[in-house]
């Protein structure tokens, strides 16, 4: 059990801020005591417990800025306090707490602020340790929650029951909700409803996020269910793609053998039409050499008759002469391009010879300016400065350097004039300013000094009124002095006459006969007074039935108000009116509104999800719409790009006639050569026509010959453009194949499209019907919710209105009881009149017989009074007789001092007469001197400024002598003259030169086209041999020809070109079908695998990829959600339980222990017992509410209960408040053995005060086994203590000299 065992205290209210001035209390079991008056600082020893255990301020106190010593006491700007406990906890170990705090003053604003707490665990030797910790410190720690937790008991409990302060003990007859605050506290109440608060948010919350996720679940599983579609309609076109795809390649095996067939007849075509195309072209290059020998030998002016290797080495030759001449022509080209050269660079210098000539002119005509300006500036400013000008400047320029040298000497001469100036003026100034700062010197001490006197002289003036006054009091004060010698002697004799009158010794006997008549009279006055007690009694059962009555009526006038005020609303919610049972009723109401928009809400939300499915359907129509059209857009385009306006099937029977009609010429190429060499060759075997045999002359078939070789000669042209035009039109018609799909496509999309568009409108109109139902709903929920909004708000006074029914019904019963309760042997027959006549009586007495006492004892207090009045005066007069003799003895020192004072006086008032005539001629002097300075001042500044000014231009004008003479030298320097004639003779030199280089050109121009014409005739010989080098060529390669082409003759006639014809038509004819087929097949093919590359990417959407992930997730979290709901009902019903009981259980024993006391305690008869009640708790409240406790203290009388707030008397109300702490305190604290009572008596009467002290020396003596059990007492009742039986010491708290608060440990013996 924990306890404490020292609190030292230090700054904190009247208790002194300095070391030495802190006070300790050692506290000791079963009972410490502390006495002292009011305002000494008792109480601040239960604040200073409760904050070194809390950490909180008491109240009052302004946030602590109050509690700390206050600073300005002693004119300081912070005050420090500390408080120092040590404890034993719950285990027995000693921890020592520590609490400092500061309070600042700046700027006149007061803070407080806590410096530091600190925790320390002690051994009990001494040695700091406690499970290896030393100390805990408030800046890391939760100091209060930790001491709290050692102590045993909660925070609440130490605030409230162990150490309550005086101004807040009297908290349980507080009004309903402190009390409930209070309370609340103490069980721990508001911790669990925080807790349980939360759960119930916590489940409202998941009731709301659990419809949320229902909502959501619909939405989820269609989107899964049309993910599945889509997924079995992917695997659909899949394995409708896999089965095209294996058709196409059955298709292509089937094709494999007739294109290597047809391949194999395209190369024996392609070598046949090689060897065709080779003769032609030899044919070609034949008749094209034959072409070229006549066309070079009619050219060749002198044929050639050597060989070819002789004609070589004849252009060898002929190349050698021709490249010496050239190479002669290449030198004469290069020495004209010298020649050239050499004439540009003599051209250039003549040009820049000339640019010198122009620019030394013109530098001469500027220095012949500059002369004549220098001259003229020279000879004014030397006419201005009055200096001679010797002879002619400009033919003598010596004589201008010496005139420019004296102009210079002259204007030093002016400089130093300025400077010897400008000295003269500053030594005159600086006398000037010393003269006057001597008389300003000689002026102040002048001044000084008379102020000095004047001080002197007014304080001598001052101390000699002060002599004078002083002596003439202390000659006055001899008279004095006899008349109060008699004056004493007076005194003395009417103190003796008064002693001997008055005998103390009789009045005091008086006085105590007195006092026993009276306790007699009190006597025979208590016994009338029981009498009338219980008359009384009977009065009072009266008096209860007609409060019940009035109570009654009151409880009525309630019923009917409540009534009234919610009659409107009554005629809303019930269809009958009722007369009991309104918040059940209410109640009731309520749930049936709740219930109505419940219904109303989850219909809306079915709307709402309605309009979401549709809104998805109206999206994915919308989409697919878009996807169509944009689809039926490509095909119909892909169609255009392919057909344009001419329709597929025309197009594609019109492309197979053009193939058949291909493939016809294609052969027909293919097989002509043959047939026209036949023809020739029957033709030059007989000259007739090969069909007809028509006879020809000899010209006529040598022209069929030549037109049938020439037909020849184009077949492999022919051949190719026919495969060209073939390849094109199977290709065409390939893509006509593979379009077929597209087209049914198309097809089915415009039959299908109306369908959907028409779906779509069907399904936005059932969205709008549906969102115009969802704003219905909505707006019904309107009324239904006003209507629950007024059940909510009658609730409350539904409440009231059943509680006042059932108070009406209470206080009928209880008024029925008390009319049975009236006893039978009540005698009516004794007058209360006359027992209240004779009690009047005895209270008459007994008033006289007080009064009679207290006039005597008043007349003893006034002898007494009187006596120590006349022993004051006695007294009085004596200090002054002593005072006035000191004063006569001073007097000859006083009257020398004075004489002293007045010669000093004479001789100050001669000395200020001198310095005053001083000061004035001083001043004077002063002004005529500064005068005098400033006016000579402004003189020589005047003089040095137009000193200045002139010295100013005649420097500017010397300056730009000087640049004009720089200038000039710089000119003559340049000597322009003799340069101008140099360059003059150099650019007739460069003229003559000119003319040279020009002969010299026109000459070798002259050679140069000479070579020229000669090159020319010689190139005509090389062109004639060149000319026959080739035509031999040409003759070598026409044999060539001519060989090769019966070679190629040869090999064509081993082919069977007619027989490969007829396969190969065969063969197309069965490709072509194959090649239908495919293209039918490629068509459905992209069909389907557009098909599936659109479901994929449907499918890859996010909403339908995670789709049955989302399903199995929102299963998995609306599962856990509604169990977790449950679980916190069954929780909060558990914890609201488990409160239920612990409350029950320490109520009962709160009540229990109230009643003890009480009856130990009290004196009175007219309460039997008081208790603490509480509400009725609502078991069967939802789990959307919690469970609340409303408490009041009730005080019982013959089995009757009543609110004892507001109909309790002050003592009442603080027993009342001391017996529910001490109750609470032996409930609450088993851990915890200390309890405070601080001033218990306050308010009592004798009778309770000793009932109180009997009560607690049982509780003492019940409790004394309990080692560490205390009890803490602060009174300022002595007798109080002396009632509290053995006692052997208690501390004292006073104030000391300096009003700062003392503990002093006092034994009793």
């Amino acid at each position: 059990m924990s306890s404490i065992d020292k609190l030292s205290i230090q700054g904190v209210r009247s208790f002194g801020s300095n070391a030495e001035d802190m006070q300790s209390l050692t506290f000791s079991s079963p009972v410490t005591l502390i006495l002292g008056e009011n305002g000494c600082g008792k109480t601040t020893v239960i604040e200073c417990l409760k904050n070194a255990l809390t950490g909180e301020c008491p109240p009052g106190s302004d946030r602590g800025k109050s509690f700390v010593h206050d600073p300005k006491i002693f004119g300081l700007n912070e005050s420090l306090a500390q408080i120092k406990m040590q404890v034993r906890d719950k285990c027995g170990a000693r921890v020592s707490i520590c609490r400092t705090m500061k309070v600042s003053s700046k700027r006149g604003k007061v803070s407080f602020e806590t410096m530091d707490s600190t925790i320390n665990f002690l051994a009990d030797a001494g040695n700091t340790k406690r499970d290896n910790q030393d100390s805990l410190s408030g800046r890391t720690e939760n100091i209060d929650l930790a001491i709290s937790d050692f102590m045993g008991v909660s925070k609440a409990i130490i605030n409230n029951v162990l150490f309550c302060h005086q101004e807040d003990s009297s908290w349980p007859l507080d009004e309903a909700k402190k009390l409930k605050e209070k309370f609340d506290a103490i069980f721990g109440i508001t911790e669990y409803n925080k807790a349980l608060d939360k759960v119930i948010k916590m489940r409202k919350e998941s009731i709301d996020k659990l419809n949320v996720m229902k909502a959501e679940m619909k939405h989820v599983a269609y989107l899964k269910q049309e993910m599945e579609v889509k997924t079995l309609g992917l695997q659909k076109a899949q394995s409708k793609c896999e089965s095209i795809k294996a058709q196409c390649s059955a298709c292509e095996e089937e094709m494999k053998p007739i294109e290597n067939r047809l391949r194999e007849i395209r190369d024996i075509e392609y070598e046949i039409g090689k060897h065709q195309a080779q003769k032609v072209e030899m044919d070609t290059k034949h008749k094209n050499c034959k072409e070229q020998i006549s066309a070079i030998s009619r050219k060749i002016k002198t044929h050639f008759e050597g060989s070819l290797v002789e004609l070589d080495l004849e252009i060898r030759n002929f190349d050698q002469r021709m490249s010496e001449m050239r190479q002669k022509r290449s030198e004469t080209e290069e020495q004209l391009s010298e020649l050239k050269k050499s004439h540009a660079e003599v051209h250039q210098t003549q040009t820049a010879q000339d640019k010198k000539c122009c620019l030394a002119k013109q530098q001469l005509q500027s220095e012949q300016a500059c002369k004549t300006q220098l001259v003229k500036r020279v000879k004014d400013f030397c006419k201005e400065l009055q200096i001679s000008i010797p002879g002619d400047l400009v033919a003598e320029p010596e004589k201008l350097v010496d005139l420019l040298h004296d102009i210079e000497v002259v204007i030093m001469s002016k400089l130093c004039e300025i400077t010897e100036v400008s000295d003269h003026n500053d030594s005159a100034d600086k006398a000037r300013q010393a003269k006057i700062d001597e008389l300003r010197i000689d002026l102040t001490k002048s001044e000084q000094g008379v102020t000095a006197q004047e001080k002197q002289k007014e304080a001598s003036k001052r101390e000699k009124e002060t002599l004078e006054v002083k002596i003439q009091q202390i000659e006055t004060s001899m008279q004095q002095l006899k008349l109060l010698e008699k004056q004493i002697a007076d005194a003395d004799a009417i103190y003796e006459r008064t002693s001997n009158d008055f005998n103390q010794e009789n009045f005091r006997e008086i006085i105590a006969d007195k006092k026993i008549s009276i306790a007699q009279k009190q006597a025979l006055f208590k016994k009338l007074d029981e009498q009338l007690t219980f008359l009384g009694s009977m009065a009072k059962l009266v008096a209860e039935m007609n409060l019940k009555e009035k109570e009654l009526e009151k409880k009525n006038q309630e019923i009917h108000r409540v009534r009234s005020r919610h009659s409107d609303n009554f005629g809303k919610f019930f269809k009958e009116p009722i007369s009991s049972n309104y918040r059940r009723s209410m109640q009731g109401a309520y749930d049936k509104v709740r219930r109505e928009i419940q219904e109303l809400n989850e219909k809306a939300n079915a709307q709402k999800l309605k309009e979401q499915s549709y809104e998805i359907k109206r999206k994915n129509l919308i989409a697919d719409i878009a996807r169509m059209e944009k689809e039926l857009k490509e095909g119909e385009e892909l169609i255009f790009q392919k057909c344009r306006s001419t329709p597929y099937d025309e197009l594609l029977e019109r492309s197979k006639l053009a193939i058949s009609k291909l493939q016809l010429e294609h052969g027909a190429h293919k097989s002509a050569e043959a047939l026209y060499k036949k023809y020739i060759q029957k033709i030059n075997e007989e000259p007739c026509c090969p069909l007809c045999h028509h006879n020809m002359s000899g010209d006529e078939a040598c022209d069929l010959t030549t037109e049938l070789s020439d037909e020849i000669q184009k077949l492999p042209d022919n051949i190719s453009r026919s495969e060209k035009a073939l390849k094109a039109e199977q290709l065409k018609y390939e893509n006509l194949l593979q379009i077929k799909p597209s087209i049914q496509k198309v097809k089915e999309l415009k039959d299908i499209l109306p369908k959907k568009k028409e779906e779509l409108t069907e399904i936005e109109m059932l969205l709008g019907e549906t969102v115009s139902e969802y704003e219905t709903l909505i707006a019904l929920i309107g009324e239904p919710t006003q209507n629950m909004d007024i059940a909510n708000s009658m609730l409350g006074d539904m409440t009231m209105l059943d509680e006042a029914l059932k108070d009406s019904v209470r206080v009928k019963k209880e008024l029925e009881q008390l009319k049975n309760k009236l006893p039978d042997s009540y005698d009516s027959s004794v007058s209360m009149d006359a027992l209240q006549a004779e009690k009047s009586q005895v209270s008459k007495d007994l008033e006289t017989e007080r009064k009679e006492l207290d006039s005597t004892q008043h007349t003893f207090e006034q002898h007494v009074d009187a006596l120590n009045r006349l022993r004051e005066v006695k007294n009085g007069l004596k200090d002054k007789q002593l005072k006035l003799q000191e004063g006569l003895q001073s007097l000859p020192q006083l009257k020398e001092r004075s004489n002293e004072l007045t010669e000093l006086l004479v001789t100050i008032t001669t000395e200020i007469g001198q310095l005053k005539a001083k000061i004035q001629p001083l001043k004077q002097q002063l002004r005529a001197a500064i005068d005098e300075k400033e006016r000579k001042k402004e003189a020589e500044r005047t003089h040095l400024t137009q000193l200045n000014v002139k010295y100013n231009s005649y420097k500017s004008t010397d300056q730009d002598i000087q640049r004009l003479h720089k200038e000039a030298q710089a000119y003559a320097k340049l000597n322009l003259q003799s340069e101008i004639s140099n360059l003059e003779d150099s650019i007739r030199a460069t003229k003559e030169q000119l003319k040279k280089l020009e002969t010299e050109i026109n000459a070798k121009t002259v050679h140069l086209e000479s070579v020229k014409t000669e090159c020319l005739n010689q190139q005509t010989v090389e062109r004639d041999l060149r000319d026959n080098r080739e035509l031999k060529q040409l003759q070598d390669k026409e044999t060539k020809l001519r060989e090769s082409r019966e070679t190629l003759d040869k090999k064509l006639g081993n082919f069977d070109f007619h027989s490969v014809s007829r396969e190969k038509v065969d063969l197309t004819k069965i490709r072509d079908a194959g090649t239908v087929r495919k293209g039918e097949l490629l068509g459905q093919l992209g069909e389907i695998i557009s098909q599936v590359e659109r479901l994929q990417r449907e499918l890859d959407e996010p909403q339908f990829r995670e789709a049955v992930k989302n399903f199995r997730k929102g299963n998995f979290e609306m599962e856990v959600t509604r169990r977790s709901i449950e679980d916190l009902a069954k929780h909060r019903f558990a914890v609201e339980w488990a409160l239920i009981q612990f409350h029950a259980e320490k109520m009962e024993k709160i009540n229990r222990l109230i009643r003890e006391y009480w009856r130990m305690i009290y004196r009175g008869n007219d309460i039997d017992y008081i208790q603490v009640k509480t509400d009725e708790v609502n078991t069967e409240a939802s789990a959307d509410r919690r469970k609340t406790y409303n408490y009041r203290v009730i005080q019982s009388k013959n089995n009757t209960e009543i609110e004892m707030r507001g109909r309790c008397s002050a003592g009442q109300r603080v027993l009342a408040s001391l017996i529910i702490r001490m109750a609470l305190a032996e409930t609450f604290s088993s851990n915890c053995g200390v309890l405070a009572l601080d001033e218990p008596t306050t308010n009592l009467d004798r009778i309770n005060i000793t009932s109180l002290c009997d009560a607690l020396n049982s509780i003492v003596e019940e409790r004394q086994t309990q080692s560490n059990f205390m009890l803490i007492i602060i009174t300022h009742d002595e007798n109080f203590i002396s009632s509290l039986g053995k006692i052997t010491s208690y501390h004292r708290v006073f104030r000391n000299d300096e009003c700062k608060s003392v503990i002093r440990k006092v034994q009793i013996t």
